[in-house]
């Protein structure tokens, strides 16, 4: 279950940074919540394999 929910959270994160605009070198919100979702979703499939 954590697991799957990791990888749909990578899914949506790779999904956003791939519609967001590049059109100035700051970060914006889109940007942010992208990363966000990535470390999120990285960190609970981490741990989904060290439960093993």
């Amino acid at each position: 279950m954590t697991k799957s929910i990791g990888f749909a959270v990578v899914f949506l994160a790779a999904s956003t940074a791939l519609l967001a605009v590049p059109a100035t070198p700051e970060i914006d919100a889109t940007t942010g919540s992208s990363a966000f979702a990535l470390i999120a979703g990285a960190m609970l499939v981490i741990r989904g394999r060290r439960a093993k």
